[in-house]
């Protein structure tokens, strides 16, 4: 029943020091403004699940349809099998607050440290506190540019996507 849900809003999760692993999520979600907190579900046989528990950390990066291609290969190949980086068009960059790098690409990184982990059935839901945010062209002054940039939206489960609309609706 979860499929109602949908479209959700699609992020990478980046984890991992020595050897970053990339995966896709959409059950992200902001938690608290004082301290900044959002909050990831993370599956329990992932290997980004393994990666976040040894490192207590994280970065949610925000991509636009440009990267769709490696959002789709982030979350359909397991690190834990294959080197991601290998076969995405990604870059990664030093962070500023944590070791695990940010996404050259991406258009927001939010570096994460986990201050605490639910276990909520097949997942694990993560609570991080925002330590830094850098943001590219795609945001001013911490709002997204939907006139110029489209955010991706997953539309359900599978391969099935939308964007954002540059259309500003008001109540």
């Amino acid at each position: 029943m979860l499929e109602y849900l949908y479209p959700l809003r699609t992020y990478l999760i980046v984890a991992g020091v020595e050897k970053p692993n990339v995966m896709t999520a959409d059950w992200v979600v902001p938690l608290s403004f004082n301290p900044k907190l959002l909050g990831v579900a993370i599956g329990n046989q992932r290997y980004t699940k393994k990666l976040i528990d040894e490192n207590k950390e994280f970065v949610v990066a925000v991509p636009t349809i440009e990267l769709l291609k490696d959002v789709w290969t982030a979350g359909t190949v397991s690190g834990a099998n294959k080197d991601k980086s290998e076969l995405l068009s990604l870059t990664f960059v030093k962070s500023e607050k944590v070791s695990t790098p940010s996404i050259k690409e991406c258009q927001a990184n939010l570096e994460c440290r986990v201050v605490d982990a639910v276990q909520t059935g097949d997942h694990t839901f993560y609570v991080g506190e925002i330590l830094h945010a850098s943001e590219g062209d795609g945001f001013a002054d911490g709002k997204p540019d939907i006139e110029n940039y489209r955010f991706i939206m997953h539309a359900s489960f599978g391969a099935r996507f939308t964007t954002t609309d540059s259309k500003i609706i008001k109540p």
